[in-house]
């Protein structure tokens, strides 16, 4: 009895030893919470990637320009690597955590960034609705900025893609989650936002880049990324203008839905249907409806113009980010998808027809 007591009490104390060796918590005051974090090109084939992360340094100030924190860098052969070598030069565990942005240096974006793609995906403290984007002139100097506005540590640069502070018609917000999806997706390629320092203040996201599996094939310039955002039902509420006649006219759209079908033809073609609702912010004083009916049709027409060049514009790019290839795959049997598809992409014809509905003048008459 008393020898299966002793094994008894032994056997307890040896689970208990190993329950206690387990535990790899740390306090909060012992961890250093990245708030940015940026991947550049180094210019060494042997190091090639530069990682930069900005991290929070708490303070009681809350005050606009009050924000303290801490930049770290270094080159390495792998991320991963840099990033367990970053730990050296630090005294406190780093967490990404709350780590809500990651920017791709536009010299590396322009090269391959499915290697930050796939070390982000396996990164178990990576949240997967993190946003990325495109740093230029390089990730790390948009990352190293302090805006003089800002409250808290690296929360300036967050805003942008978040949901609680602006929304602009020019900002295209990617999540890793998307992101992923998109450089694996057969017929769907990948979209980044590009981050740009504007002054002191602030930055600046009014441009989006388009990329094939690996690297940047095309940059749209900011009315370009506006259109875009539009028919890429990305974003509904905007601004569209127009110019008919002189002074020109201001329309608000308060709604918009984008649909497209793609004919099994000899011929293919994307024959995409845009609706919206808008409402005239602007216009001269004395026009009459009459006049109102005739710029709208014009609005009309042009926006279908614009939509189509910019459409021909991504095909000649060769990249495919509204997915055409996809519902291709969806609706139709391809043998070969890989090597069929380039050829009927390139001779892909666009019809755009836009329906806007008027919901008012903006004016109480």
């Amino acid at each position: 009895m008393r020898k299966k007591l002793l094994l008894s009490t032994i056997f307890l104390n040896i689970i208990f030893i190993l329950l206690l060796s387990g535990c790899g918590f740390k306090d909060i005051d012992k961890r250093y919470f990245v708030v940015g974090t940026g991947i550049d090109y180094s210019g060494d084939d042997e190091k090639p990637f530069r990682i930069t992360i900005k991290l929070a340094v708490p303070s009681v100030s809350i005050d606009p320009g009050n924000s303290k924190t801490q930049i770290e860098a270094i080159n390495s052969a792998t991320i991963a690597e840099g990033v367990r070598m970053l730990k050296a030069q630090v005294d406190k565990e780093i967490d990404f955590g709350h780590c809500n942005v990651f920017l791709i240096g536009e010299e590396l974006a322009n090269r391959n960034i499915q290697d930050i793609v796939y070390w982000m995906s396996r990164r178990r403290d990576i949240q997967n609705i993190a946003a990325l984007g495109v740093g230029t002139p390089s990730a790390e100097e948009v990352i190293s900025k302090q805006p003089t506005v800002e409250r808290f540590p690296g929360n300036s640069l967050n805003l942008f893609f978040s949901n609680d502070a602006t929304e602009s018609s020019f900002t295209y917000v990617e999540l890793l989650t998307d992101l992923f999806r998109r450089v694996n997706e057969k017929g769907l390629d990948p979209i980044l936002p590009m981050v740009e320092i504007q002054n002191d203040t602030t930055y600046v996201v009014n441009r989006v880049a388009l990329l094939n599996k690996e690297k940047i094939t095309l940059i749209l310039n900011p009315e370009e990324t506006q259109l875009f955002n539009q028919i890429s039902g990305h974003l509904a509420i905007t601004n569209v203008y127009g110019s008919f006649p002189n002074p020109p006219y201001v329309v608000a759209i308060s709604s918009i839905k984008t649909k497209y079908s793609i004919p099994n033809e000899e011929q293919p073609t994307v024959n995409m249907n845009i609706k919206q609702a808008v409402t005239f912010e602007e216009e001269p004083v004395n026009e009459t409806s009459e006049d109102q009916h005739k710029v709208l049709i014009d609005l009309q027409n042009a926006y279908s113009e614009k939509t189509q060049q910019l459409l021909v514009k991504i095909q000649e790019a060769g990249v495919d980010p509204l997915g055409f290839g996809l519902r291709y795959r969806a609706e139709y049997d391809l043998a070969d998808f890989d090597e069929n598809w380039p050829d009927i992409y390139k001779s892909m014809k666009f019809k755009v027809n836009t329906k806007m509905i008027t919901r008012g003048s903006g004016l109480l008459r």
